[in-house]
């Protein structure tokens, strides 16, 4: 179930950023609200085109969802203090090799969508720190509702971005952050690189 929802939360990015600069910013909650029920309803109307193209998911996050991502900041945080020893090479292809395996992770669960209800709570705004989260809760049949709190930056230019997701009091950062540092430690920089490239290529859906 997990790994379903995170598929669901990757789409809900594709339209969590706000529209161009000038026009008038929505706040985070009017974000995840309005974008998800949006998101959802699209899952919900091509239910059997994913069942019949199945690329259908992977091409909708190439191009609605990742272009969108704020990778400054995911990338820096997912890489912690080895992002100032990394060199530009190798920071623009870790870049790289992240938007591949968020791209496989979080697409394949989202054929196995089956309805589940989203509850919205109030959110949380720190205008003069620029900060802000949203809590949601992710309806189970067969379980407690599964809670989740996207969290938030403002951008001069662009308005409010999400740049990190928590789920069941995980943050999806932090866990490639320990997961990355790990890796650098036992075959540094260069063997994280080869990696994650090398399941990338395999299309492993988690490293």
């Amino acid at each position: 179930m997990r790994r379903r929802l995170l598929g669901v939360t990757l789409v809900v990015f594709a339209f969590l950023l706000p529209g161009a600069a000038g026009a008038e910013q929505p706040n985070p909650g009017e974000i995840v609200k309005d974008t998800t029920e949006r998101v959802l309803e699209e899952l919900r109307t091509y239910e059997n085109n994913l069942e019949d193209d199945p690329d259908f998911i992977y091409d909708l996050v190439r191009k609605e969802v990742l272009p969108h991502f704020n990778f400054q900041l995911i990338t820096r945080f997912s890489l912690g203090r080895h992002w100032n020893q990394a060199s530009a090479e190798q920071r623009e292809r870790f870049t790289e090799e992240l938007k591949t395996l968020m791209l496989r992770t979080y697409s394949q669960p989202l054929l196995e969508y089956d309805g589940e209800d989203v509850r919205y709570h109030a959110e949380r705004v720190d205008e003069d720190r620029g900060r802000g989260s949203v809590r949601v809760e992710v309806a189970q049949r067969d379980g407690p509702a599964i809670p989740l709190t996207y969290q938030f930056r403002k951008h001069d230019e662009h308005g409010w971005q999400v740049y990190d997701v928590v789920i069941e009091g995980v943050s999806l950062v932090t866990n490639y952050r320990d997961t990355f540092s790990s890796e650098i430690r036992r075959n540094g920089m260069e063997g994280l690189l080869e990696r994650l490239h090398e399941r990338n290529r395999r299309g492993e859906t988690e490293f």
